[in-house]
């Protein structure tokens, strides 16, 4: 697997918009689409240079990879960028392959040589089969379909040639845009004719053709639908199961509707005026819309987006006027954001204030705006009295209520948060409008309201909102419920209430208008309800103001609903990018972009056996849940209760239930089992199996598995249930996927996603730990090496490990230790961590505290780490105690987290440190990089002469590990990289030195 490749075009995945996948409705921990389009096809495909590989399939990539452009375009690296010394990647089949599925450009390889970046849309060389901009790219697509094609046929005719198949999927691909063009090109397909029956039924027959000869790929866990999307896109049966209902409905509309209802339609121009009237024409004639007027038909590139955007556009018209009742201008300036605080009483009696409750007090901090330009409120304090302007530049304000505990900017008491609790709960918290936010010509402007101003809001009566229960016990991920909130109505303020019933209503009176027996209108409407749910999570009292962009964003952004006491109100009829049209756009940018294959999907729990019959599916890729670390169900309650007002009626078996299912959701959540740990991982696991169990009879070929948990734990139940279900890892490969986005940048999150390659296998008879425990140490060793190379650190680095010590367990039946006791996988798992640690530790120079501070810096470099992390790491080959280290000042403790000491915290406070040559080497370097930092030469001399005067010195070694991962911008970094450029000539004057001294002593004699 091109690894870096991937792992490149995946984080720039993460912050692609217009179109992408993830702009059609939120659902958490989705796959970047790179990602699942590479380990879909590479699921797919055989080696090339494998012994078992067809000869057809191998004359397949020489013929659509070494020939013609492809020669040129797939050929690979001259000299493999990524590594630091010349190294010519060998030209053969496989590296062509897998340049096929990612290579960096020429420009990319020449900077990564020169040790400059790249932007990142320029990173992947354009014909890439990964690159965003090839997902509708016809000529690559095609490529990977009949690579595919060859291989599945290839496998079940070893005795077909490559020109017999190379004909037949010519024959069956090019079918069908050829009973596409008949079909779209008939006037009003719309209304149901025989004639329209019998193209349709053509071009279905036509795809099936092409697609029962293709492999088919199930996601039993398809969450958002990225997975099954991709599948689809390379040409393949694609199926999908997810048994909750929020992720059914997105997963329907990301990979079926568009690509069954978003195609081409003609309407005569009686049938278009009558459907749309004025206001279609007037669609029409605009110019991104794309279509065109020939006088006698309309010619309409995707009939679903026009219609979704139709109608949407007539909900928005039939409300516009509340934009002038609700946000009454202010300066003749249209109001984009209103910024509200809750309010609470200081305890104090003799006080008695009225508090916002806020964290901090800037408004604007846009990137790349001068500081002087920022925008902040400047509380001003008249005894009980608070008021507020808007000031230009840096706040110092401290914020009043940290930690839930409220500090009163009056008095200076603290009322703690059970305090505060306790007026939630009885509704004696207020709401405070401080800051609107205008524009006008595109120039925003800030302002405090008056009086008058506030006179002119109406007074919302409270509207009907879902009373149905909120998860009150589930408070790791739903905080807000220890504040009073029960109900999932109870996250919207009155205002936010009535505008999001009366876009409800609008939905209802597009119900009547059309004909909802009709599958295509149900994904029209089911498309409208996409949209109500893209502006509710941001038209929250929950919401998030992006002070660094100035954009209202939603609050799952750490999969939870955390509790907030300040919140942006945006005006949804505003050009705000959050607001109803921005939403409306990035729901038909998607609808237009994806249009490839379909998925099938089933809204029900995966395990059943009899689902698929044995062996019938070709592989599985999937990305099961992350043990505890996502609540699926509990979360997109925030969407069910919303959508099943709007669409339950339209697909009443999938909304059958109050709330979405929780009892069958494969996690092991302790709230769903009374508190239960054990329970609650033995749910999982249990569940897990079983899904895999069922796996394992239908599949024929690989089980890809994405996993992105840290723990141990977590994957000593995924091993276990892989095992369990007569299946074994054969490979791994961690891939960067996960990053952080600005609002979470001061939290630390995984960057990798490991994806481990099952097979069915046959065990051996019993084993002995330890023999096993050589087989693990080499690959591991040689993994260690491999992914250390390729950039991977820290967690992902040993996480990655798992899977090759998991491949040698699966082998046996059964591993016992020297007194006979089975070796469990949780077991397995802490020697392949410590052989891990242990790898990397190797070649290190120095004593137990120098490979601890070496090992450290290596895996987690200056960050912050819990205890816990630490105490582990000190237990894995690193002979040293952390009392000893944080005495030492080689660690430095700040409440419960820890870093790596700097030189000046290390030796700095203590002169003599690291100066003899007993002391620990770390200290000795860091006292030399202290003197060339102060320009200390003289004793930067001494130490040199004294401690490594030969360049085969350890220090150097270290000077030269140390310039390898420290951080780059820090001052140690300088420091180091300073005493390496000068080294030659300090050992060159100490040898000087000595020879000086030897000399004189001669002429005293």
């Amino acid at each position: 697997m091109p690894i870096k490749e991937i792992s490149a075009e995946s984080v720039r995945d993460k912050s692609i918009r217009h179109g992408h996948i993830s702009t059609l409705h939120l659902w958490w921990a989705r796959r970047p689409l790179p990602v699942c389009r590479a380990i879909v096809f590479a699921s797919l495909v055989p080696d090339p240079l494998d012994e078992n590989c067809p000869d057809a399939f191998k004359y397949a990539v020489e013929m659509l990879l070494n020939t013609g452009l492809g020669k040129l375009h797939y050929k690979p690296y001259k000299d493999i960028p990524y590594t630091s010394i010349v190294d010519e990647m060998e030209d053969n089949h496989r590296n062509r392959l897998m340049m096929f599925i990612g290579k960096f450009s020429e420009t990319c390889q020449a900077n990564m040589i020169a040790g400059k970046s790249t932007p990142p849309k320029d990173q992947l060389d354009d014909w890439s089969l990964i690159k965003w901009e090839n997902k509708n790219n016809p000529q690559i697509l095609r490529i990977a379909r009949e690579l595919i094609f060859v291989a599945y046929q290839g496998d079940k005719r070893p005795d077909a040639t490559w020109e017999e198949l190379d004909a037949e999927f010519a024959k069956l691909y090019e079918a069908i845009p050829k009973a596409e063009k008949i079909l779209y090109e008939l006037k009003d397909r719309h209304i149901e004719t025989e004639k329209v029956k019998q193209l349709e039924a053509e071009l279905q027959a036509a795809i099936d053709a092409f697609q029962n000869e293709m492999p088919s790929v199930f996601d039993p866990f398809a969450g958002g639908g990225a997975i099954p999307l991709e599948a689809a896109r390379l040409g393949c049966r694609s199926y999908g199961n997810d048994i909750n209902p929020v992720a059914h409905i997105i997963e329907r509309g990301s990979a079926e509707f568009p690509q069954n209802y978003g195609k081409p339609i003609v309407y005569s121009k009686e049938e278009f005026e009558k459907l749309y009237g004025e206001d279609g024409r007037k669609m029409a004639q605009e110019k991104e819309q794309g279509i065109t007027f020939d006088g006698k038909c309309y010619h309409i590139p995707n009939r679903l987006a026009f219609d979704v955007e139709f109608y949407a556009n007539q909900i928005y018209s039939d409300l516009k006027y509340l934009d002038y009742q609700l946000y009454p201008e202010l300066n003749n300036k249209t109001p984009f954001v209103y910024y509200w605080a809750k309010v609470a009483k200081c305890t104090n009696p003799s006080c008695n204030a009225d508090i916002p409750l806020l964290g901090q007090f800037y408004i604007s901090k846009r990137r790349g705006a001068p500081k002087k330009d920022w925008k902040y409120l400047q509380p001003h304090i008249d005894g009980a009295n608070i008021s507020f302007t808007i000031e230009s530049g840096e706040c110092n304000e401290p914020g009043w209520i940290g930690r839930a505990n409220l500090k009163c900017p009056c008095c200076g008491n603290v009322t703690e948060a059970k305090e505060l609790k306790k007026q939630f709960k009885a509704g004696k918290d207020k709401r405070r409008l401080l800051y609107i936010i205008c524009e006008k010509n595109g120039i925003r402007s800030y302002h405090i309201p008056t009086d008058d101003y506030l006179k002119l809001l109406p007074q919302i009566e409270q509207t009907p909102t879902p009373i149905e229960p909120m998860p009150v016990e589930y408070t790791q991920a739903l905080p807000s419920c220890t504040w009073g909130m029960e109900k999932w109505g109870q996250l919207f303020s009155n205002r936010q209430a009535f505008i999001i019933n009366k876009i409800k209503e609008g939905i209802s009176i597009i119900k009547e208008k059309v004909d909802c027996e009709n599958d295509y209108n149900k994904a029209v409407i089911t498309y409208l309800s996409f949209l109500l749910d893209r502006i509710i999570v941001r038209f929250t009292e929950f919401g998030v103001w992006h002070v660094l962009q100035e954009t209202v964003e939603h609050p799952f952004g750490r999969q939870a609903i955390p509790m907030k006491f300040s919140y942006p109100e945006m005006n949804p009829f505003s050009d705000l990018s959050g607001a109803y049209y921005g939403q409306l756009s990035a729901i038909v940018a998607y609808i237009n972009e994806e249009n490839s294959f379909c998925s099938y999907f089933t809204n029900s729990s995966s395990g059943e056996k009899e689902q698929f019959d044995k062996k019938s599916l070709t592989c599985v890729v999937t990305d099961p849940p992350y043990y505890d670390a996502i609540a699926y169900a509990d979360l997109s309650d925030f969407f069910y209760v919303w959508q099943k007002q709007i669409i339950g009626d339209l697909f009443p078996s999938i909304f059958a239930t109050p709330l979405t299912p929780k009892t069958d959701e494969c996690t092991a959540l302790r709230h769903r089992h009374n508190g239960n740990y054990d329970k609650a991982k033995s749910h999982f696991e249990n569940k897990l199996t079983q899904i895999f169990d069922a796996i394992e009879n239908q599949t024929t070929d690989t089980v890809s598995i994405m996993f992105a948990h840290q723990s141990t734990e977590a994957w000593t139940t995924l091993c276990n249930s892989i095992l369990d279900a007569r299946m074994n890892i054969t490979g791994s490969w961690p891939m960067d996927t996960e990053v952080s986005i600005a609002l979470k940048t001061d939290k630390a999150f995984l960057e990798s996603s490991v994806t481990v390659a099952c097979r069915p296998s046959e065990r051996k008879g019993y084993a002995d730990f330890d023999e096993v425990k050589h087989d693990i140490r080499q690959l591991v060793k040689a993994e260690v090496e491999k992914l250390y190379g390729l950039g991977f650190r820290g967690a992902d680095l040993l996480t990655a490990c798992f899977g090759q010590a998991v491949s040698v367990f699966g082998h046996y039946k059964l591993v016992e230790t020297a007194e006979g006791d089975p070796v469990s996988v949780g077991q397995l798992l802490e020697f392949a961590r410590e052989s891990a640690a242990q790898a990397l530790l190797e070649g290190v120079p120095g004593e137990p505290q120098t490979k601890f501070y070496c090992g450290w810096l290596q895996m987690n470099g200056m960050s912050e780490c819990d205890f816990d992390d630490v105490n582990k790491y000190t237990r894995v080959g690193v002979n040293v105690e952390i009392r000893s280290l944080q005495s030492d000042k080689l660690l430095i403790t700040e409440g419960s987290k820890q870093h790596l000491a700097t030189a000046e915290e290390h030796v700095g406070s203590n002169q003599s440190w690291g100066t003899q040559p007993t002391d620990y080497m770390i200290s000795q370097v860091h006292r030399m990089m202290l003197a060339y930092r102060g320009g200390n030469q003289v004793l930067l001399l001494k130490l040199v002469r004294e401690l490594c005067p030969q360049s085969d010195a350890p220090q150097w070694r270290l000077l030269d590990f140390l310039g390898g991962h420290l951080p780059e911008d820090s001052q140690d970094y300088k420091d180091v990289k300073g005493i390496l450029a000068s080294a030659e000539m300090l050992r060159q004057k100490c040898k000087e030195a000595i020879q000086h001294h030897e000399a004189s002593l001669d002429f005293e004699n």
